[in-house]
């Protein structure tokens, strides 16, 4: 379960609890809706994209491919006011966020905290705008990442369109919205994951991560490549994800990727169980790719227990992929 929540976390900041009123002091805001809004599939959220962003197939939210900017959202559960402790200085530059300003805001009658910084990842250095807005119910993070390198005027467009957010509750969402393909999870005990993630998320609680002892979970996520690759290439691409996960792996369970057909789509499967090399326990991960042209798509099953049963709900809720193209 660690592997799906570590990017989340490196990116978009634990949540942690905090007492009411921090909010007293600050700045008015009124945003009217305009025909320029976008409203962002499967979010309460409209937002106006800053000049050259354009929607991002990979994850909710806008990006500029020349610049390299990207304005990411994500829902994250709980009351707004009680989330905003989340952003402590002293937390954030745990993250690699150095918190440069702080500045408290009343969102057309909603609470925000907007937080202006640097990160430093993957080698570069990038200026960061986050606004976390909400209400009782549920809050979003918007969050933007911008090269240090880019023009003032390009920093200045993208916290313009952060702060014109507009959080409309009334929006009538869901989380699978945003997603092009669709599985079956009826009868498997699995419910839709209680976060906004880049993939589509079940465990057997509801809950990322799952508080139940098996802590039984599954992802789909869809990725797209720049060229067709040979059955070789593609099952040489199932084994590197495969082995990304950090388990010291049972020899005499994990299999080679076999292939796995959905109708007229195919890919390959496998599966093992390993020792977790951090939490040091025995975990089972499912994983099936299957290609469709020049994209595919990642299955992906987690579980501390019960192997024989979830296996087979795993490969089940895997055959009932289906894509909306």
């Amino acid at each position: 379960m660690k592997r799906i929540l570590f990017s989340f976390f490196l990116c978009f900041i634990t949540i942690l609890s905090f007492s009411q009123g921090i909010n007293t002091k600050a700045i008015e805001k009124t945003n009217n809706i305009n025909a320029n809004y976008k409203t962002v599939v499967g979010t309460k959220i409209k937002l106006i994209p800053p000049r050259g962003f354009i929607e991002s197939k990979t994850y909710t939210g806008f990006q500029h491919e020349l610049a390299g900017s990207s304005i990411v959202i994500t829902e994250v559960p709980g009351e707004v006011n009680r989330n905003m402790i989340g952003f402590d200085k002293k937390y954030l530059i745990k993250s690699g966020v150095i918190v440069e300003k702080q500045i408290f805001y009343k969102i057309n009658g909603f609470d925000a905290l907007l937080i202006e910084g640097k990160q430093v990842a993957y080698g570069k250095t990038y200026y960061k705008i986050m606004l976390l807005i909400g209400d009782i119910y549920r809050s979003y993070l918007i969050s933007a990442s911008i090269p240090s390198e880019v023009s003032q005027k390009h920093i200045a467009e993208v916290k313009e369109s952060v702060l014109a957010v507009i959080y409309d509750p009334k929006i009538s969402s869901e989380l699978s919205d945003r997603f092009d393909f669709t599985v079956d999870v009826s009868g498997t005990g699995l419910k839709k994951g209680n976060l906004m993630l880049s993939s589509l998320t079940y465990s057997d609680d509801g809950n990322i991560p799952s508080k139940t002892k098996e802590k039984t979970s599954m992802t789909i996520r869809k990725s797209t490549i720049g060229k067709a690759l040979s059955e070789a290439e593609k099952i040489t691409l199932c084994k590197k994800l495969f082995e990304n996960y950090p388990l010291e792996w049972d020899d005499e369970v994990k299999q080679e990727p076999k292939p796995f057909d959905i109708g007229n789509l195919k890919g390959y499967e496998m599966y093992s169980l390993g020792m977790h090399k951090e939490m040091y326990i025995k975990e089972f991960i499912y994983q099936t790719i299957i290609f469709d042209n020049l994209d595919y798509y990642v299955i992906t099953g987690f579980t501390y227990g019960e192997v024989d049963k979830n296996l087979k709900i795993f490969k089940k809720v895997t055959a009932s992929l289906k894509t909306k193209n």
